[in-house]
């Protein structure tokens, strides 16, 4: 069996996603390669409509495809009209990775919808998508996230100080002024030993003038570059982030309290509004608002324990397994499922 995963390497997050799920199918000895469709775009960019769906059947053709997966709703729409279009016999799937699609957006007939939690399932099957076509699995994040050592032995992995709270600042979709405000709240407000850990890609200026920031403060750490971002995870007594379904579902995974970021300009949206709904993250309105509420996972044990149960019962962390494993026992029925 051969599986063809549909990526777009212009998500760096949904590339993660493929290859989590790429890793669990080789570890099944499935064969399982990702084909970058923006590639293929770039390729047939010149092309009307029926000749790119030929390439694209034709590319799916030579790769000896049994099933297609894909990341991205785009993707799919693509894939099932060639399905159609050249009578491809293929298992066709997609990766729902978020918790607030639109459900109507998914009845393109995919053979395999895989959904983060039974709620989504239950949404698209109210919208008329059939049941058997929907299948609960989560949403896959690299294998580190999900092989803990626990936060001692993280912290010790990583020569933190087991006495001293931690806490890790995700600055995806901040303000340099707003990470830096966030920086001055907790040194303001904390009164117990603090390090505050931001990760943060190598070359950016935001990078530097964190770099700047961090040369003046005894708390402030810049994490340049790392390979360990999962221990950092672990380590840490909070976690805060502006709402990310992917981000989320790895600190999750990691099992770290996590508190979501408004602004004051910010409307909420459907993956905080999920977590928050399922006790697995807690709101911040505000600056304020935010480290108050980290600090209360910090000081609060029992608070940062409920969070995490909650995630536990809320999130599968054997996501790519269960999807490689489905679409296994699905492959025999595909040509019933045209």
């Amino acid at each position: 069996m051969k599986i063809l995963l549909f990526n777009d390497k212009s998500s760096k997050k949904l590339r993660y996603v493929s290859d989590a799920v790429v890793i669990a199918a080789l570890e099944k000895h499935v064969s399982c390669e990702s084909l970058d469709v923006s590639d293929l775009r770039l390729e047939t960019g010149k092309m009307n409509p029926d000749e790119y769906l030929k390439r694209l059947s034709a590319c799916i053709r030579e790769e000896g495809a049994d099933a297609v997966i894909c990341t991205s709703l785009k993707g799919l729409r693509l894939v099932c009209k060639a399905k159609r279009r050249e009578d491809l016999q293929i298992l066709t799937c997609i990766i729902i990775s978020d918790y607030s699609s639109l459900p109507a957006s998914y009845d393109t007939q995919a053979d395999c919808i895989f959904v983060p939690h039974e709620e989504i399932r239950s949404r698209l099957i109210k919208d008329g998508i059939e049941s058997r076509r929907i299948f609960v699995t989560g949403i896959p994040v690299k294998k580190s996230f999900r092989e803990r050592i626990g936060k001692a032995a993280a912290r010790n992995y990583l020569v933190i100080p087991k006495n001293k709270r931690v806490y890790l600042l995700i600055p995806d979709g901040l303000e340099l002024n707003d990470i830096i405000r966030l920086c001055e709240e907790l040194s303001c407000t904390e009164k117990e030993e603090y390090l505050l850990y931001i990760p943060t890609p190598r070359c950016s200026v935001i990078r530097d003038r964190l770099m700047e920031y961090a040369a003046g403060s005894s708390t402030v750490r810049i994490i340049t570059y790392t390979r360990q971002l999962n221990l950092y995870i672990e380590s840490a007594d909070a976690m805060l982030l502006k709402p990310d379904s992917l981000t989320s579902t790895e600190a999750a995974v990691s099992g770290v309290p996590i508190v979501h970021l408004f602004l004051n300009t910010d409307n909420k949206n459907g993956s905080s509004d999920f977590f928050a709904n399922h006790e697995m993250a807690v709101i911040g309105r505000n600056i304020c608002d935010t480290v108050k509420k980290a600090k209360c996972f910090a000081e609060q044990k029992a608070m940062a324990a409920r969070v995490i149960q909650m995630q536990y019962r809320n999130i599968c962390a054997d996501s790519a397994d269960k999807i490689i494993e489905i679409i296994m026992k699905m492959r025999p029925k595909a040509a019933d499922l045209k």
